[in-house]
């Protein structure tokens, strides 16, 4: 009878956790440190509010032993559970500082170190190496060296133990010391090897904060490898290199995007992990196979890094049209930049082609978005395109191949007598980046013009809000009513040929003046599209449409010709 055990679960209180000769560390693989205001608050609250004969279970805590103690001490790697163990330090770290500031006596210390045989103080708690300097900042009472999640969880216990006890603090400091060992437990799970880890891992979730598809995608992958001791140290490194460029920039939608540039079919972000799952398993990935996957990721996510925030090295062209991308809106067609950015890394593409890639990508999403276009369609588009480019064999086809692509869809969606009409017609959004933007383009700023979106405003030619005067002006030169002037300015006020641009200094009270007043200010522009107003003697709903349209020719047969 096989008697070896896939697990050892212990129930234990945080006295029992902190005071046995363990340490516990988080291994690079794990997820950085991401508990908020209101996980903390209900931590906070659950202890505090425990009654003579409460306990709190706080949850599980997974680990894997490192191997034989050493010099008394045992080590321990933690598979699930970093996130509510860190904030427990912190808190006990929060109460120590706060008793040694006002006198209040106790073993505060000993409980947030372990000693070994030689009596050498090592940290029970080691964490990552992106959060592990913040956690010995407050272990060793160091000055802090930059901002971090774990210093907001410090300063969020501290100030909330002031608050709950302003007039008796060394009660409050005694009691929440108290209940934090002795009524709050866990269940110490040792899972032996990392096999087993994994297949718990996926069962147990943080506290509030649900497992992303991100780090199930990660668990699957690692556990797909652990049995190869070199191959899963490789993995782990490579992930973590691939996760530290991406922390910052919402990393499940990176993997979206990586997934829908990389393989056949749309995927939503909630079924990132299912559909990965299904391509390892359909596919009888090897170990081999699934390090060169972690790899491409990781590579791709330096690109991905890059696109986002448009500093590609040495490619100042590029980069600048990438920025005017981005004020479209363009994020569905990451999924293509991510394919074809590494033809350009690996001179398989020109910067020529990257530009005319780069045109084709904002002339299909102005008219897609002028024209009032599903956006939940572009994955599909994108995804079906970069499916195409995997079976190009030569890089000389990439171009016409999107090109033919897209020319599918905008003959069948926005071709030009759509996007035209949808120009004329539509009501430009003045506040959006987009509208600011197709402003700024049909003043046809030269090439060596760049635009600083924050610094320009959009304004109404004929102003948001009639004043008396502008009413009795259009009475007198449309011979309207006051009535139907109401219909028709409502119709007319947010048409592109009612907006343009204007930058610097500028007088709101200006925004309500006659037009003929308002022609002194638009000639002193820098932009075309705005001083060329001061060649227009009347400013009538008639003159709003003619600038629509001769605005729409512009932006059909010129800017986004196709």
């Amino acid at each position: 009878m096989n008697t070896t055990k896939f697990i050892d679960p212990k129930e234990t209180d945080i006295r029992g956790l902190f005071s046995t000769q363990q340490v516990h560390k988080v291994p690079l693989h794990q997820r950085i440190y991401a508990w908020k205001n209101d996980q903390w608050e209900e931590l906070f609250d659950d202890i505090a509010q425990l009654s003579e004969k409460e306990t709190h279970f706080l949850g599980s805590i997974v680990v894997i032993p490192e191997g034989p103690a050493k010099l008394g001490v045992n080590f321990f790697q933690i598979q699930d559970g970093q996130q509510r163990l860190a904030t427990i330090v912190v808190f006990m770290s929060v109460l120590r500082d706060l008793a040694e500031q006002n006198n209040i006596s106790g073993s505060y210390q000993d409980y947030l170190y372990a000693k070994d045989y030689n009596g050498n103080s090592i940290p029970r708690l080691e964490l990552s190496k992106l959060d592990n300097d913040a956690l010995m900042c407050i272990l060793d009472k160091r000055s802090r060296i930059s901002s971090h999640p774990l210093f907001d969880c410090y300063d969020y216990f501290q100030n909330r133990i002031k608050r709950e006890f302003p007039s008796n603090l060394e009660h409050g400091i005694k009691e929440l010391w108290s209940k934090l060992l002795e009524r709050v437990y866990v269940v110490h799970i040792n899972a032996f090897n990392d096999f087993n880890a994994f297949q718990l891992f996926e069962t147990l979730n943080d506290r509030g904060l649900e497992l992303s598809a991100v780090d199930l995608i990660k668990n699957f992958l690692l556990q797909n490898v652990s049995d190869d001791e070199v191959k899963l140290k490789e993995c782990v490194s490579t992930w973590g290199e691939m996760f530290g460029n991406i922390r910052d920039i919402e990393p499940i939608k990176f993997f979206r995007r990586y997934m829908l540039s990389s393989f056949k079919g749309k995927v939503s972000e909630k079924r990132l992990n299912k559909a990965l799952r299904s391509i390892v398993e359909n596919g009888k990935w090897d170990k081999e196979r699934i390090l060169n996957f972690v790899k491409d990721l990781n590579q791709k996510s330096i690109v991905y890094q890059h696109i986002l925030r448009a500093d590609f090295p040495g490619a100042i062209e590029i980069n600048k049209k990438i920025q005017n991308l981005q004020l479209v809106e363009v994020s569905p067609s990451y999924t293509l930049l991510l394919k074809l950015f590494p033809f350009y890394e690996n001179d398989h593409f020109s910067k020529e082609d990257i530009i005319e890639a780069l045109d084709m990508i904002e002339t299909f999403h102005i008219r897609w978005g002028v024209c009032g276009q599903s956006t939940s369609s572009l994955d599909t588009i994108y995804n079906e395109i970069c499916n195409d480019l995997s079976m190009i064999s030569d890089y000389n086809g990439i171009l016409q191949s999107i090109k033919n692509r897209l020319d599918i869809e905008i003959k069948a969606n926005v071709d030009d007598a759509v996007f035209k009409n949808n120009f004329v017609k539509r009501n430009f959004k003045p506040s959006e980046r987009r509208t600011k933007y197709v402003l700024w383009q049909l003043s046809k700023p030269t090439g060596e013009t760049t635009i600083n979106i924050n610094e320009i405003q959009t304004e109404h030619i004929m102003p948001q809000t009639l004043s008396n005067g502008w009413i009795k002006y259009l009475k007198d030169k449309t011979d309207l009513s006051e009535t139907k002037i109401a219909e028709k300015y409502k119709e007319n006020k947010d048409k592109i040929g009612n907006l343009t641009i204007i930058k610097g200094k500028w007088n709101d009270s200006m925004s309500n003046e006659l037009f003929e007043n308002k022609k002194n200010c638009y000639r002193e522009s820098e932009f075309s599209i705005t001083n060329e107003l001061c060649n227009s003697n009347d400013w009538t709903f008639d003159d709003i449409e003619k600038r629509s349209e001769k605005l729409a020719k512009l932006a059909v047969e010129e800017i986004w010709k196709w």
